[in-house]
């Protein structure tokens, strides 16, 4: 690989970029405000902290994507999941198909929408596009300049299609050794989103806290509380009956957690958040309209339920959430949110959205986003 590509200068971005430096790797760090960049070009690098320690010098950070991009074996994309549709079409003008775009990580559909995305402008390409379960870093910013890393989840990795998931396994592995698992499919992945159970069960139980205090309370320290966690295991009953539903492995979100590397072996997901120490510290977001709402209802809870709905599988708790985070936020999360149509799957059976994730079918690629 001449180098990586790491698009977005977040918490994510700002974490992988440092590592990947640090390990050797020559890379590109790109984001569309100057503002964020210049930080880091000041500095010459980003400074690490936490389970990670140090400095990397990042020479190369630029706002023009076409050029972070040419040449790159990897694209990394670690923008909010929300935000991929001002990306989608720059993106699939900037790479090819020899190069892997890899959401890290893509919640519940990122890979499915930028695929369609893609085709849709494309019909002919065929990109390689992979997506993490989860983040591969769980990190913040401290200051413009320097990221605390609190825990390096070990994540599943698929590919859309699955066809391509050793080329991409094998090149991903090689940035980060030994860190991701192999999945099956991108629906394993999107049913495996820790953020969709974990944050708008919090984000809603707490809105008032959270209004009245400008997030001045640490939203998994406190704000876990046994309502909070019988609303987000109410969620969890929902997405396993739809894995099962699609045919799809899946496990309870205290195994998943603990998969994570979040916490030990729990009964209750109150325990398992309470013990949870990596990330007991984080503040709540300072308001609702956050991206605890935005992408982890929106890119979430919304593809969770319209498939649910699409297969006859009852959700009504995650219906309740993403009426009362639309409500909250007046934002219609079950339209603008991530459909059916804009994944590329309105209209398919169970068992063709599962052939849809494993062959990459193109039938609903001429559909307008």
């Amino acid at each position: 690989m001449n180098h990586i590509a790491v698009i977005g200068a977040g918490n994510v971005g700002c974490a992988l970029a440092a590592d990947l430096t640090r390990r050797g790797f020559e890379v590109r760090l790109f984001n569309r405000s100057a503002a964020r960049l210049e930080p880091v070009r000041e500095a010459g690098g980003i400074t690490l902290t936490g389970v990670l320690d140090g400095f990397a010098e990042v020479n190369h950070v630029s706002q023009d994507l076409s050029e972070t991009v040419h040449g790159a074996g990897v694209v990394a994309v670690t923008v909010p999941t929300a935000t991929l549709p001002h990306y989608a079409q720059s993106l699939a003008e900037a790479t090819t198909d020899d190069q892997v775009i890899w959401l890290n990580p893509g919640h519940s559909g990122g890979a499915l929408f930028l695929g369609q995305e893609v085709r849709r402008r494309f019909p002919r390409r065929r990109p390689m596009i992979c997506q993490l379960s989860t983040a591969s870093h769980v990190s913040r910013m401290m200051s413009p300049a320097r990221v605390g890393v609190f825990a390096l989840p070990e994540a599943g990795l698929a590919a859309f299609p699955a066809h391509h998931t050793d080329e991409c396994h094998e090149r991903i592995d090689a940035l980060l050794p030994g860190r991701f698992t192999r999945l099956a499919n991108v629906l394993e992945a999107d049913l495996g989103n820790i953020n969709a159970l974990l944050h708008p069960p919090g984000m809603i139980c707490g809105g008032a806290w959270i209004e009245a205090t400008g997030g001045n309370f640490r939203f998994y320290g406190e704000g876990n509380t046994p309502a909070v966690a019988r609303v987000l295991e109410a969620v969890d009953i929902e997405r396993l009956a739809l894995a099962d539903q699609l045919g799809i492995p899946a496990v309870p979100f205290t195994d998943l957690f603990r998969r994570a590397g979040f916490t030990g072996a729990y009964d209750s997901a109150y325990e398992a958040i309470r013990h949870s120490a990596s990330i007991q510290g984080i503040k709540a977001p300072p308001t609702l309209d956050h991206r605890y709402l935005h992408e982890d209802v929106g890119w979430g809870l919304v593809p969770w339920l319209h498939l649910a709905r699409a297969i006859g599988t009852p959700a009504p708790t995650m219906a309740a959430l993403v009426q009362m985070a639309g409500v909250v936020n007046r934002v219609d999360y079950a339209t603008e949110g991530l459909t059916l149509e804009r994944m590329g799957l309105t209209g398919m059976a169970a068992h063709e959205i599962c052939d849809h994730v494993t062959l990459g079918t193109t039938r609903q690629a001429s559909i307008a986003p």
